[in-house]
Formats: structure tokens, sequence, C-alpha cells
């Protein structure tokens, strides 16, 4: 129960202080990551391993990719203003989009890149300066997504969630490493020979490969929002239309429409509602009534909600 208690406390926290542990989460990916980058290529250059140089490479577009979200963390809880008349949420979606493409660009680089080392006849790597790497890296990218899991969930961060899943890719690259390069201490003669000159191109390649449904995963989430696709399970959806099919029926609407798409993490609802001349919602007060309860329907607070209600007499505006 400790963590259901904690979660509910952060969750009552002002927006500015839950807006200032996602920034100060993301700071400190950031900050690692710096370290594991420029380690991975410094240590992957001297030792001569594709599969640890990869790593640092990996490790780098995870940095520019951390950076993108601690940006946007900061941007999207900015207020509409003239040039952005709806708000920063459409920004949230570029980001994930944009390190989601470059992680899928940089899977299959590698990928290629491995199996290039493998024709070429790969090339004998130091096993033990790789599995002294992979257990050091393995470590600090499990403790970071560790943390990273807890911190979402308790401030409910999409951007903290999404770079929580790139130290979980970075942990999988370690672990496969440090267990295809285990296989030396089981492998007797003429296998251990081949294994050992080929190792480091097969580990470059396999884990392309592991890597590879993740990017994707995240580019399926985030390019519908983009295009403002609306998926008719969505939970918001499926509300709204329950809750005008009932209205309908009270009020004897002669036709309404609803729109519902969502952009990161705010809700864009628009209904327009077609009636007779002298139904009953003649005054401010009525409409006004009608919006509310269309409103609490939807379970969402106003700053995650933008709703616009039409209610006309006029097919022309339904």
């Amino acid at each position: 129960m400790p963590n259901s208690q904690t979660s509910t406390q952060i969750a009552q926290l002002p927006k500015a202080e839950v807006q200032r542990i996602e920034q100060r989460t993301l700071k400190i990916s950031l900050y690692t990551l710096v370290f594991l980058a420029v380690g991975s290529l410094v240590y992957g250059v001297y030792i001569k391993s594709s599969v640890v140089v990869l790593n640092g490479v990996y490790s780098m577009v995870s940095l520019a990719g951390s950076w993108l979200n601690l940006f946007g963390a900061r941007i999207v809880t900015r207020p509409e203003d003239n040039r952005f008349q709806y708000g920063y949420a459409h920004i949230e979606p570029l980001i994930h989009s944009a390190n989601a493409l470059i992680l899928l660009i940089i899977c299959l680089y590698a990928f290629v890149s491995g199996i290039g080392g493998i024709r070429a006849g790969g090339g004998k790597t130091d096993t033990d300066l790789v599995i002294g790497f992979t257990i050091v890296t393995g470590l600090i990218c499990f403790a970071i997504w560790f943390y990273e899991v807890i911190v979402s969930k308790q401030i409910n961060s999409q951007f903290v969630r999404n770079d929580a899943k790139e130290w979980f890719m970075d942990f999988v690259f370690s672990f496969i490493t440090f267990i295809g390069f285990a296989f030396v201490f089981v492998l007797n003669e003429p296998f251990l020979s081949l294994w050992e000159r080929y190792a480091d191109s097969a580990m470059v390649a396999v884990i392309s490969l592991c890597l590879l449904p993740l990017p994707i995963r995240v580019l399926k989430r985030n390019i519908p929002e983009i295009l403002l696709i609306t998926h008719s399970e969505d939970v918001i959806f499926k509300k709204v239309n329950a809750a005008m099919l009932e209205i309908s029926t009270r009020y004897k609407l002669l036709k309404y429409t609803t729109h519902v798409v969502k952009v990161g993490q705010s809700y864009f609802v628009e209904v327009n509602i077609l009636v007779e001349p002298d139904c009953d919602l003649q005054t401010i007060a009525q409409q006004d009534a009608l919006r509310e309860e269309i409103w609490k329907a939807c379970d969402k607070p106003l700053e995650e909600l933008w709703l616009s209600v039409c209610i006309t007499a006029d097919k022309r505006w339904n």
C-alpha cells in the first residue's frame, strides 16, 4: 500500500510541482546519458568493438531524444497565445515521433552494418572488456529505467514514460550483448574461435532487430495524433457519444455530430447539435448546463479538454 499512497500524494500536488518533478527527472536522465554516450564511444573505439560503439551511437540518439523530451515537457504546459491559439499540445506527439523515427533509422542502419561485418569475416574483440562494459552500463540503465517508471506512474507523464522506454532499450542492449559474449565461456573449439570472430557483428545485427519494434510502437501511437485520426475505441470518444445518445433522446434533438481527437495529453471535443426553434434549450443557463453535462461525461480536467458545443436550428451549422 505505500506505493499507492505515494502515488495519491504526488497526484494531489500542484501542477507546477508535478512539472518540476518531471523536468528534474528528465535532467537526471540527460546527464546520465552524456556520461554513457561519451564513455561508450571512447571505450568502444579503444577496444575496437562495433557493438560498444553502437551503444554509444544509440546513447547519443537517446541524448537528443531526452533533450527533446525536456524541451517538450516545458513547452506543452504553456497556455494558448496569439501564435499558437490552440495551445502547444501538438508538440508532444511531434517530439515522440521524431525520437522514434531517429531510433528506427539507427536500428535499420545497425542491422545492415552488422550483416556487413559478418559478410566481411568479422573481427576478434576482447570478450572480457566487452562483458565488463555491459555489466556496468546494464546496471546504470536498469537503475534509471526503474526510477523513471516509478516517477511516470506518480505524475502520469508521457515524456518520462517514453524516456523510460529508451532506458529499457539501453538495458536490453546491454543484457543481450552480455549474454552473447558470455557464450565464449561455454563453447568449445572450433565454435569458440568462430564465435569470438563473429560475435561483435552478430550482436549488432541481433540487438538492432530486438530494438526495432519499440520505435515502431511509438510511431504507431503518435502518428494518428499528428494526423488527427480518431480511434473508435478511444475512451473519451465513447463517453461523449454515450452522453450525446442520452441527451438526444431527452431533448428530442433533430441531429447531432461529434468530433473527438486526442493530441498529446489534450482532447479536442466538438459537438454540433441541431434542434427545433422551440426546443427546451432556450436560455444560456440551459445551454451551459448541457455543456457541463458533456464535460462531466468526458471526465477530464478543463486544462486537458478543449470543449466546443454548438447549438443551432439552422442545418447549415450542423
